[in-house]
């Protein structure tokens, strides 16, 4: 695990490192392993930290100072063996044979045995050893010599004492994580009971022997384990609702419809802090009545807070959610499309304009061909024909983008899809109509255009794709620039990239646009203080709308307005802030925290636009099924009803947790 992905260096010449999770500086990303690790030392420790990362970087820092600390010379007499390298064997051992034999146990509880192991192994060795060379003899009745100092029958059950402690800490953790494993993968729990999962886990260390770690049983997991684990997670969860007085937060909501018809929806919030599982609905009986759709999503907004929620974020504009989105236009809350999805419509629409139709059926016939025919594939592979290139591409997180990715693989191949069709060795009964349009020119310059048109939208599309969520601040300049970009990939030809921007407008208009975009391209210091910023009356008249909507004490408002012309002017304290290098390299939501407390109306204000989001729950890939069964299921009793609500409680802040780590 790279400990650089988990901080930021703040202060390159003070050494001042910024931990991802609660935002504490510490000194070096030595220390920070420490803090994050929550190792005692001269750092504070971070209570913010996932238990996964904690537990990988506890057993690195643990490993660092076994590794570094002085060993007990000892002498041997010749052909001795020492001691410490006897039957405990080496941590490692069998953890090859988890990874390839386990259908069953993710990365997450490989990952964690090989921690416990290597960790558990090294302070258990360090500790026998010293109790057997105490002992006075080896294998023969013979004197050992060592020169190590003797230690009393005290000393020595206070080592044994201590190396228990650790070991009933470590198993403590085992069963933590192995539970954590089942509650975010949503496996059935009758799973542990089994005798390959338990064989599994011993073999990698995790149960039975003298090193063992007690394995928990399914009622232990369907139990107080449970409530253990929910305990934990409605703590994580509000310390991220308490972070929404500064952020906001935006309302994430995943429609579906499931095999046997029902419509049913899911509610996350989203912040800085990390996504959070509101709750699950089916609204089957309600998805043809407006008031009682708006009367749901206006109950959730009040759990979470009205005054915390900066906009509604769907993944559809069809069904009842595409509705819903015309019935919000006159509420108070802000309601947009996922950029993801706003993405995919522009590409299906420009896909199917006459020019280019039929392209992408026509890419994936190569494709198709080439893996299907193993003689045609020796043929396209050959050196001869140049580079070796890859058709396919399955690279990106949204699995709409592939097919436009493979489009640009198939470009780059040209040639030596040319020169395998043009080969001798080629059988031409095979595949002609693949053949036909390889070699047809105009085939070829669709393709190009296709490229060329889509490109930039792909790229556009990555940069909202980062570990960065925080999106407002960009959107509005970087569909400008995707536009523009398009239309230099077309020589500049209305002809060409003016169809293309119509599509990308009418989307934009319909469905991705809201006053929030133009609030945080004018809040964003980056854009405002360049050269090229653009202060056209749609700007103006959407920082208004969103001002009046999100700052509702007449007050307040005022005192923005004043506040803002100091921004606008840069004087005061974004004098010095408006500088190119105080914008360089930092968040724009950052900067307004360092930046602005002199104005810190405008300033809080800032804050919560910019730390908005524009990408729905689609991103976080939930498991529909926790929620289908928790809102299908007939017959249970209120008490088992609320078991499963605990469960899917925990299932999805897990996974969401799991999400805002690893990103």
């Amino acid at each position: 695990m790279d400990i650089h992905e988990h901080g930021v260096c703040v202060d390159k010449k003070k050494q001042r490192v910024k931990c991802n999770y609660c935002g504490k500086e510490v000194q070096g990303f030595s220390r920070l392993k420490f803090h994050l690790g929550g190792v005692s030392g001269d750092v504070t420790l971070c209570d913010q930290v996932t238990f996964n990362v904690r537990e990988a970087f506890r057993s690195m820092v643990t490993k660092q100072k076994l590794s570094s600390a002085p060993k007990a010379k000892r002498v041997h007499k010749r052909g001795r063996r020492e001691i410490s390298s006897s039957k405990s064997g080496s941590p490692e051992e069998g953890t090859t044979s988890v990874e390839a034999n386990s259908a069953l146990v993710s990365d997450t509880a490989v990952m964690f045995m090989k921690q416990k192991l290597s960790s558990t192994a090294a302070k258990t060795k360090r500790v026998f050893g010293k109790v057997q060379m105490c002992n006075g003899l080896n294998k023969r009745g013979r004197l050992e010599i060592s020169s190590t100092k003797s230690v009393s029958p005290e000393k020595r059950t206070t080592n044994v004492e201590a190396n228990k402690h650790d070991m009933d800490f470590q198993s403590d953790n085992a069963q933590k994580c192995i539970a954590r494993f089942f509650y975010e993968t949503g496996f059935d729990f009758s799973a542990v009971d089994s005798p390959g999962f338990r064989e599994m886990m011993s073999v990698s260390g995790g149960g039975g022997g003298e090193m063992g770690l007690n394995i928990p049983g399914s009622h232990d997991l369907d139990g107080w384990m449970l409530q253990e684990a929910l305990k934990e997670v409605e703590d994580h969860v509000k310390k991220i609702k308490d972070s929404w007085a500064v952020t906001g937060c935006s309302i994430l909501l995943d429609a579906w419809v499931d095999h046997k018809g029902h419509d049913l929806a899911t509610f996350l919030a989203d912040s800085p802090a990390g996504p959070v599982y509101l709750k699950s609905f089916d609204v089957s009986d309600i998805k043809s009545n407006a008031n009682a759709l708006i009367s749901l999503v206006d109950g959730v907004a009040e759990e979470v807070g009205v005054h915390n929620v900066v906009q509604i974020i769907v993944c559809s504009t069809s069904g009842w959610v595409g509705e819903l989105g015309k019935s919000f236009a006159s509420n108070n809350m802000f309601w947009s499309v996922s950029i993801s999805h706003c993405f995919e419509l522009m590409l299906v629409e420009i896909e199917k304009m006459d020019s280019f139709r039929g392209i992408l059926d026509k890419v994936n016939n190569i494709t198709e061909f080439l893996y299907n025919n193993p003689l045609a594939w020796e043929l396209f592979k050959d050196p001869s024909h140049g580079k070796d290139m890859k058709i396919s591409s399955s690279s990106s997180e949204f699995e709409f983008v592939t097919p436009y990715l493979t489009l640009e693989n198939v470009l780059k191949a040209k040639n030596n899809l040319a020169a395998m069709f043009a080969s001798s060795d080629w059988n031409k009964e095979e595949g002609t109509s693949v053949s036909k349009f390889v070699k047809d020119p105009s085939f070829w310059e669709s393709v190009e255009r296709l490229v060329k048109s889509t490109s930039p939208m792909i790229r556009g599309l990555c940069l909202f794709s980062t570990a960065n969520n925080q999106h407002i601040g960009y959107i509005y300049d970087t569909m400008d620039g995707i536009k523009e970009s398009i239309a230099k990939e077309l020589s500049k030809e209305e002809r060409c990239y003016k169809p293309v921007w119509d599509v990308i407008d009418d989307v934009w208009n319909k469905h991705l646009h809201s006053p929030l975009h133009v609030t945080g391209y004018f809040l964003n210091p980056a854009a405002f203080y360049s050269t090229d910023f653009s202060s056209d009356p749609e700007v103006t008249t959407g920082f208004v709308s969103s001002l009046v909507h999100m700052v509702k004490e007449c007050h307040v408002q005022a005192k923005i307005s004043t506040q803002l012309k100091m921004y606008t002017l840069g004087q005061g304290c974004f004098d010095e802030a408006s500088q190119a290098a105080q914008i360089t390299d930092i968040a724009p939501a950052e900067w307004w925290a360092q930046k602005a407390s002199q104005n810190p109306e405008l300033q809080s204000f800032a804050i919560k636009i910019l730390s908005q989001t524009c990408e729905g729950a689609s991103r976080y890939k939930l498991k529909r099924s926790i929620a289908e069964k928790l809102l299908l299921t007939r017959g249970m009793s209120r008490c088992e009803e609320q078991h499963l609500e605990e469960f899917a409680f925990v299932h999805y802040n897990l996974h969401l947790q799991r999400c805002k780590a690893t990103n």
